[in-house]
């Protein structure tokens, strides 16, 4: 089995060098990408990095120019003949999302072994508003096991050049940065948590900081279309879901309009928020304040709940999906929010 891993490291470590420059050329045609001068890294390592945008994989390897597994959600497993392909160039690690780990953590150290290195984006989840979300605490004791030295990066830029929540990319500058190369044995004289606050010091990234640090602008079509993905609650009447967008605009049904610029400023009407990030925080604190009698059902028809077992996906209800203070229900099925283990989005 090692060997096995071995000589399917060796065929990927070809494959990427054929495909790097395509893989350069597709992203370039998404993004300014910035090559920057990067410090030599180890012959194995395991890499951990911000998660910015559902190109990271493509960003930090072509970048980077190295060839490396990266972890990704159990989704990707059962997608059919896309997931043959997924699995053939680029065989990933699979998590479950808000799910236990425990075989991805085994996974990684096989792969670790055969020696192979491995990315790991942290946070699990592509950033909404901008900044570095936090991630898992026990990501540190998983560095600590693993006996590979530790390359932390930071992808800067990506956030505003293909916002999660948006339609469309952008064409600004895209760069990433390897911010530090720890070796095993000074791994090993931290504690796990030293690890994790390491770790969350290195891969922090706020993207209106890195917008004005180098005065950048993030050009593209349709600016706003996508905007009411991310923003759910009026900070004028309140409401929930009421967003619409088209083009570079978006409006709530009660007369608020907004737009979004260039240089990624998301403004509206008689409002001081001028970033994503000042939404969301808003959001957060409306959430946080609101009375849990006062938080509305909220609900969309013609939904399908899976079940994916085996990397293999099966529908086992279908109709219009609730969520109350009460649970979620869908068709047949009921869940109360005592009985969930956690909640994630998937893509947008």
């Amino acid at each position: 089995m090692k060997k096995q891993k071995k000589n399917r490291f060796r065929f990927h470590t070809v494959l990427y060098a054929i495909l790097r420059p395509i893989v350069r050329l597709w992203l370039a045609g998404k993004m300014r990408l910035i090559r920057r001068s990067q410090p030599e890294l180890p012959a194995q390592f395991l890499l951990i990095s911000n998660h910015v945008t559902n190109f990271d994989p493509f960003l930090v390897s072509s970048l980077l120019k190295r060839t490396m597994y990266f972890v990704a959600t159990e989704h990707i497993f059962s997608l059919g003949w896309l997931t043959k392909l997924i699995v053939f160039f680029a065989d990933p690690i699979p998590r479950p999302k808000a799910g236990q780990a425990a075989g991805t953590v085994l996974e990684i150290k096989r792969r670790l072994k055969a020696g192979a290195s491995v990315g790991l984006f942290a946070e699990g989840n592509c950033s909404w508003d901008g900044r570095t979300q936090a991630f898992s605490a026990s990501t540190g004791k998983l560095v600590r096991a693993a006996g590979v030295p530790l390359v932390t990066c930071r992808i800067r830029g990506g956030y505003l050049s293909a916002p999660r929540w948006a339609d469309y990319s952008r064409k600004g500058p895209v760069f990433v940065e390897v911010i530090n190369i720890r070796q095993p044995e000074e791994l090993k004289a931290m504690s796990a948590e030293e690890i994790d606050r390491a770790i969350a010091d290195d891969i922090y990234e706020d993207a209106y900081l890195t917008r004005d640090e180098l005065n950048a602008v993030y050009p593209g079509k349709k600016l706003a279309e996508g905007i009411e993905n991310a923003l759910f609650v009026c900070p004028r009447c309140h409401a929930f879901g009421q967003f619409e967008s088209s083009g570079d605009s978006f409006s709530c049904r009660c007369g608020l309009k907004g737009t979004v610029d260039r240089s990624g400023n998301v403004t509206a009407d008689g409002l001081s928020f001028t970033t994503m990030k000042d939404w969301e925080d808003f959001q957060q604190q409306y959430l946080r304040d609101l009375p849990a009698e006062e938080f509305p059902a909220v609900s969309d028809p013609d939904m399908k709940l899976s079940r994916i077992e085996g990397h293999e996906r099966r529908v086992i209800a279908e109709g219009t999906l609730t969520f109350s203070p009460e649970g979620l229900t869908l068709g047949s099925f009921s869940v109360p929010v005592s009985e969930m283990a956690d909640l994630a989005v998937r893509l947008k």
